[in-house]
């Protein structure tokens, strides 16, 4: 497939599309067996098939036979098959929505990396998360919302460490900063929490969500400095540019 003219949705987006998807899979998780119950009167194993069902397949069916989910139709972004173009098979869209599931932000942030925005589950799939077709035939101002293909690599200031291994460092130092800042934590929670000790299960709900929150702040800081080669142990280098020496004759010539 060539993939030249074709407009990849951007990172925001998809995550966009991602929070709407997650508040309708919830909904279904809550409403499935409450409505099952209504129906028959009492719970029974119906109840877990029906709030388990929307998880495990509501996503991969939806990508394979429709292209794409709520979330994704609503900011108008499709799935498709990175070798034709058409609509991802039912099996590759099981193993994308697992990969997904298991790898989490990691994958989503591989984006940043990839020449064709891919995550690390769309690579593995083969598919490719676009800007709906048929959405920019209806309306072709929406095209100013997707990206073309990025390649820094063709930079010619700069030699880049490849793609794998920026995306590697990144991986290293966002587990590295994860570490670090729960260990601030826990001491920070020891010194000023009365009665706070290494046995307690969790600590104070403030501190874990200041907590997180810098670590969400950091972990895009990271991504966004290693995805452009700024990120110590995959720095970008500038090229040295030679001059060219004439030689006597060459420089007869000139006159």
């Amino acid at each position: 497939m060539d993939t030249t003219e074709v407009l990849f949705a951007t990172l925001p987006r998809r995550i966009k599309a991602a929070i709407i998807d997650g508040v309708v899979l919830l909904t279904l998780m809550i409403l499935s067996p409450l409505t099952i119950s209504m129906l028959i009167g009492r719970d029974t194993g119906a109840n877990a098939i029906a709030m388990y069902f929307p998880p495990l397949f509501l996503e991969p069916l939806l990508i394979s036979f429709l292209g794409f989910t709520l979330g994704q139709y609503i900011f108008g972004i499709q799935v498709i098959r990175m070798e034709t173009g058409g609509k991802c098979p039912l099996p590759a869209s099981f193993l994308r929505y697992f990969l997904k599931t298991i790898l989490g932000s990691f994958s989503m942030v591989y984006m940043l990396f990839s020449k064709k925005h891919q995550a690390i589950h769309d690579h593995l799939a083969k598919t490719l998360v676009v800007l709906s077709r048929r959405r920019i035939e209806q309306n072709p101002e929406f095209a100013n919302n997707g990206e073309t293909e990025q390649n820094i690599e063709a930079d010619i200031t700069y030699n880049y460490p490849s793609a794998i291994r920026r995306f590697f460092l990144f991986c290293v130092w966002a587990a590295i900063t994860l570490i670090v800042l729960g260990i601030v934590a826990e001491c920070t929670t020891l010194i000023f929490v009365p009665g706070y000790t290494l046995d307690t299960e969790k600590m104070p709900k403030q501190i874990e969500v200041i907590y997180n929150l810098i670590y969400a702040v950091l972990f895009i800081w990271f991504a966004v400095l290693a995805s452009k080669g700024q990120l110590p142990g995959a720095r970008r280098r500038k090229k040295e540019i030679q001059a060219i020496q004439e030689t006597p004759a060459e420089k007869e010539n000139w006159f």
